[in-house]
Order: C-alpha cells, then structure tokens, then sequence
C-alpha cells in the first residue's frame, strides 16, 4: 500500500474560500476527501438555499471514490442551509452519512474527525459567493 502524507484539511476561512493546511489558498467550493482536496464546481445560486435544485452529478466524486467516506460533513455557506429529501437520500444509497452545517463549524469537525483517523469527507461552500 501507498503511504498518504498529511490529511490536507481547512486551517483558515476566509470571507470567498479557504487556506488549507498545505498553505495552498482556494477561493472556490472545495471536498476534501481522503486526505486530499478538490476543487468542487457547485453550482452557484444567488437567490436560492444550496443544493436546492442542484443535479446529483454534482456529487458523483462520492460515487466513485475508494473507499467510500463513512460520513460526510456539508457546509453550506454562512448560514445553515438543510438539505434537500433528494440529495439527503442519494447519499443513504451509497451508503454515506451525511451531516449539514455551516462551513465553519464543517471545517472544524472534517479536522477533528480527520485527526481520529475517520473516513471522513467535507464538502464545503464558501462563507460568501463572490459577484461576477
């Protein structure tokens, strides 16, 4: 087997993204999963809660990932967004908890949880989306 460097988590959140703990600053929603960091293109809906009206394809990485997270930790924002029946019953059909919160408390239990040694995965929006 491959030895894994580090669990690459959230050390910082800034007002438009994150610095990670690799020092490596990302101003877009990110996953953070098995040790790594993606970027996540999330839709961006400037008048709606998240993952309202989102398309599951947006969350087919949990799909085909190896091994699975036994949890997933979603930060919606700012503010506590709950998530959709669909999306909610999507994930219990591959077999993943989920968990919802705002991105700064997401942040803080993907460490907590990552340091315990838990396959743990963090989907997490920015605490504010920028105007294009």
């Amino acid at each position: 087997m491959f030895a894994r460097g580090p669990n690459v988590g959230p050390e910082v959140i800034t007002k438009y993204g994150f610095v990670l703990s690799n020092n490596t600053k990302v101003e877009e929603p990110l996953i953070l999963l098995n040790g790594s960091s993606f970027l996540w293109k999330a839709p961006v809906n400037h008048d709606k809660l998240p993952m309202q009206d989102w398309d599951l394809e947006v969350f087919k990485i949990f799909e085909v990932v190896t091994p699975k997270p036994e949890i997933i930790l979603f930060g919606t924002g700012r503010q506590f967004a709950p998530m959709p029946a669909h999306v909610r019953h999507y994930f219990y059909t591959l077999g993943i908890q989920v968990d919802v919160m705002n991105t700064k408390n997401a942040a803080s239990t993907y460490n907590v949880l990552a340091e315990e040694g838990r396959r743990v995965a963090a989907a997490l929006l920015p605490l504010d989306e920028r105007s294009h």
